[in-house]
């Protein structure tokens, strides 16, 4: 499968070659089986109903099928000076059957009742119910991930592999959850019994009914070893490498368990996710055609995937007194691994069984607040248009789940994995998309003058329609990180491929206070980057925290213009001019956000300039 160059990430500058997934395809057969009732009975509308779900997707996915390389600030002060004399300090290769077929069921089913207590007042209560099982492999090629258990479906894996028929693990792997009971209730009133005023208000829980989020449900079956193979092979004093020949003339044996292995799986307590929402707003009419609504938003996630590391390396203070070496360095973490099978001190051949096992726990959790206003014009005298306001706040543990994967550049410093696997509350913080201020405006504008034209320049100048929206928002959040290993914890390149390491936070400095121009976004100076030592008697983690650097901000209007050429009595020719960016504002990226960076903390990309395009359409 392995076609083209393999993909080499340079720390601290970009990538070469091709991405590290793929190839991939997937054929999906969905079935979908539901139905509903509605019974009115006085003062009552009941709804009743229910479906029943099945997926089955047949997936090719590659990973890493043409090679995965690091070059880091070694054996050379400098990434690229590294990649220049060809040293890597690590390498991956998936290899093996990526093919798979995976089934999913989901049974659901719900009740509702609008009640309409009186004229003013009415009342709507709800419950929902979902069964979803978890995603099965037609031939069972999944592992769980348990320490110290030994496998008696497959006695050839290392310990901490089971499979599905081992004691306790299904053919999903985790247990169906079979209370994802969903309460929802909601308010409607009308305080005076004119109509010019309506409050609302809705409580509702939600759960989410695929088990591991955007791309999970592929994650566990395409990982699974010996199907798959992920030997992760670090440069050491006694382990060369190269860019040649990174197995060193000896691959891996096919249907083999390739040792150290690199895992990716579902915990074993992985729970379902839901999130709760409720709201309260105010509407007013204000003649007959303008609705100003404003209210409030808010929202809560729970339980919620994402990647954590499952055995993660322990840090030991100290200098190796032969050697003058510090004994914890990025070439040993899978020596201190809590679950490596092999330790730092033992005699050769010190082979360990697992290197990093990424795991989807649902540990993580969100809430988002929000003030909402609006002000909106039904279309009338040839006018329409909408105006809304958001003052928002949002915050999480993380972001995303797998946004960058082994990309080099991080998409706003977000990282699946929490800088200490020991300490995830550290990583709560502003999520990536938390835009304090949002106003946005659109419209639609019939132009009044000369709708029925009779001379040529009636014909020309009238009939045109004006479309426009305009957007101004805060910046949003981003990480300040560090490439480096400096926690000395190894690689992950399962989850991600950049070290989740921030810097330290300067006291008495605001990062946000910086000049703000393309050259030096941030105050720099807030940041300091971390000086490993080896005698430091706690692991060395940075006291920047997640996503406390602010972007530029972002304003946009976009503009068109049409008008509709009578040919015939059921034809139209549509003349449309298009101008995205009107204005031509520039609106830049995120700086680059490692510390390590040679261009840490500058503005190297924007948005799109003004763009126009005119379109001819025939309307029959």
């Amino acid at each position: 499968m392995a076609v083209g160059p393999p993909f080499i990430q340079v720390s601290g500058y970009t990538t070469v070659g091709d991405p590290i997934t793929g190839p991939r395809n997937s054929f999906e057969n969905a079935y979908d089986y539901n139905g509903s009732l509605s019974w009115v009975r006085g003062r009552h509308e009941l709804k009743f109903g229910g479906g029943f779900e099945h997926l089955h997707v047949n997936a090719l996915q590659g990973i890493a099928t043409n090679g995965f390389f690091v070059v880091a600030p070694f054996p050379v002060t400098d990434a690229f000076a590294s990649f220049l004399i060809g040293q890597p300090v690590f390498f991956l290769q998936g290899r093996g059957d990526f093919g798979r077929g995976i089934n999913g069921k989901s049974l659901n089913g719900y009740v509702q009742d609008t009640y309409k207590a009186t004229s003013r007042l009415t009342l709507n209560l709800g419950l929902r119910y979902d069964l979803p099982s978890p995603y099965t492999e037609i031939k069972n090629r999944q592992t769980l991930w348990v320490p110290g258990r030994q496998s008696t479906v497959m006695p050839s894996a290392p310990p901490g592999l089971l499979y599905p028929g081992d004691k306790g693990v299904p053919a999903g792997l985790i247990p169906t959850f079979k209370k994802a009971f969903a309460p929802r209730v909601g308010i409607a009133w009308d305080p005076t019994g004119s109509g010019n005023w309506l409050v609302t208000s809705a409580y509702g829980i939600y759960y989410e009914p695929y088990y591991t989020g955007q791309g999970g449900p592929l994650q566990s079956p395409i990982s699974a070893p010996p199907d798959l193979q992920t030997e992760q092979i670090s440069l050491g004093p006694t382990q060369p490498l190269n860019f040649a020949d990174p197995y060193n003339g000896n691959p891996p044996a096919a249907g083999t368990f390739a040792t150290p292995l690199t895992n990716l799986t579902l915990a074993a307590n992985l729970p379902l996710p839901y999130a709760q929402d409720w709201d309260l707003n105010i509407q007013r009419s204000l003649g007959r055609d303008l609705l100003f609504e404003i209210g409030y938003v808010g929202t809560k996630g729970t339980k919620l995937p994402r990647m954590i590391e499952g055995n993660p390396a322990i840090y030991v203070p100290g200098v190796d007194l032969s050697t003058g070496n510090p004994i914890s360095t990025t070439d040993n973490a899978d020596q201190r691994r809590i679950h490596s099978g092999c330790t730092l001190n033992a005699p050769p051949p010190n082979t360990c069984e697992f290197s990093s096992t990424g795991l989807i726990a649902g540990v993580a959790n969100s809430s988002y607040n929000a003030l909402e206003a609006s002000l909106k014009k039904r279309f009338s005298h040839g006018l329409s248009f909408l105006a809304s306001y958001t003052y928002s706040k949002a915050i999480d543990d993380v972001s995303s789940f797998n946004i960058s994967g082994s990309g080099s550049i991080q998409v706003a410093g977000e990282n699946d994995l929490a800088q200490n696997p020991f300490n995830l509350a550290a990583e709560r913080g502003p999520s990536l998309f938390d835009a304090r201020h949002r106003l946005v405006f659109s419209y639609q504008w019939s132009l009044p003058f000369w709708q029925h034209q009779q001379g040529w320049y009636q014909h020309v100048l009238g009939g045109w329609q004006l479309n426009g929206i305009a957007t101004a928002m805060s910046g949003t959040p981003f990480t300040v990180f560090d490439s480096r290993d400096v926690s000395e914890q190894g690689g992950a390149p399962e989850i991600t491929g950049f070290s989740a390491n921030r810097p330290n936070l300067v006291a008495g400095q605001n990062p946000n206070s910086g000049s703000r121009t393309v050259g030096a976004w941030l105050n720099a100076g807030a940041f300091a980057r971390i000086t490993p030592d080896p005698n430091s008697p706690v692991q060395q983690f940075g006291t920047a925290g997640r996503n406390i650097a602010l972007g530029p901000r972002y304003s946009n209007w976009d503009f068109a213009a049409s008008k509709n050429i009578r040919l015939a009595e059921s034809k139209d020719l549509q003349f449309r001019a298009e101008l995205f960016n009107v204005l031509n504002h520039t609106n830049f990226h995120l700086p680059n956000s490692d510390i390590s960076s040679p261009t840490f903390n500058q503005i190297l990309a924007a948005e799109p300039p003004r763009l126009v395009q005119f379109a001819l359409k025939l309307l029959f």
